[in-house]
């Protein structure tokens, strides 16, 4: 038997957080002295000692851990396989961060004045723009919804033998704009003969964001403020094209997203 002492400096945990476990029924003293409380554990009880700290490092609750702890190892895999898909987004979102924070940390140094730097980012065109032919899916998702989107948009086009395919986009149809829920279409561009939709050709307010997705609304207001201030109006759903992106195998820094509105003079 292992005294709780010594169990505790063994797994480096605190006697404290041990009688929490006592008490949450997670992890309970194989043994307790009636004349002097002292609690003492099994050897086999370090495994699952063990068990519950990486649990715990992986993010999972202490509620859900009693619940893992309960169950086989195998029933636990699905958790395992959500709980890394959710590691690896929030990796992402923090490496995007990062990127953005050093684009704009290099803007910053360049001129002083922040505010007016995250306009000044960004130039504006009015330009002509081309019917655009494309194959999309048009639907009620979430930007987190965008890979499983994109990964049945794909399926689609390979299954009718698609090989025309060129840059891929987004187009928004809701006057207001929900993370979580929007009218969204997801496309790509290809030949005439594959397209299922078109996007209309015509006049456009137009720039180019560089870097992460997450930093795509600072593009989108300065080209409102542009409109604004230029006396423009929109026409149509904006849209946008991912002209260097991660599929490209280009470094987040290096992403570029060609935004468009529809637009004409007031």
């Amino acid at each position: 038997m292992i005294s709780i002492g010594k169990f505790s400096r063994t797994c480096q945990v605190s006697v404290k957080t041990l009688r929490l476990y006592d008490r949450l029924g997670l992890l309970k003293p194989a043994y307790i002295d009636e004349t002097t409380s002292y609690r003492y554990y099994e050897t086999d009880q370090l495994d699952t000692m063990i068990v519950i700290q990486r649990y715990k490092r992986f993010g999972f609750s202490l509620d859900e851990i009693k619940t893992m702890l309960d169950d086989l190892p195998a029933d636990n895999t699905q958790k395992l396989i959500l709980k890394l898909a959710d590691l690896l987004r929030q990796k992402q979102e923090l490496e995007n961060t990062i990127s953005d924070l050093q684009i704009l940390i290099g803007h910053t140094e360049r001129n002083s004045n922040m505010d007016k730097t995250v306009f000044e980012n960004y130039m504006i065109d009015v330009i002509e723009h081309e019917p655009m032919p494309i194959y999309g899916l048009r639907r009620e998702m979430g930007v987190g919804d965008y890979g499983i989107a994109f990964s049945e948009l794909f399926e689609q086009l390979g299954e009718k033998g698609v090989q025309n395919i060129q840059l891929t986009g987004a187009r928004y149809f809701d006057p207001d704009f929900d993370a979580n829920a929007s009218d969204i279409q997801i496309f790509a561009q290809v030949g005439k003969a594959d397209a299922n939709d078109t996007i209309e050709g015509g006049c456009v307010v137009h720039t180019v964001h560089k870097g992460a997705y997450s930093g795509l609304n600072e593009a989108y207001a300065a080209v409102v403020k542009w409109m604004e201030t230029h006396d423009y109006e929109q026409t149509g759903a904006p849209y946008e094209l991912y002209t260097k992106c991660g599929i490209n195998q280009y470094p987040i820094r290096q992403w570029e997203t060609d935004i468009y509105f529809p637009a004409k003079k007031k």
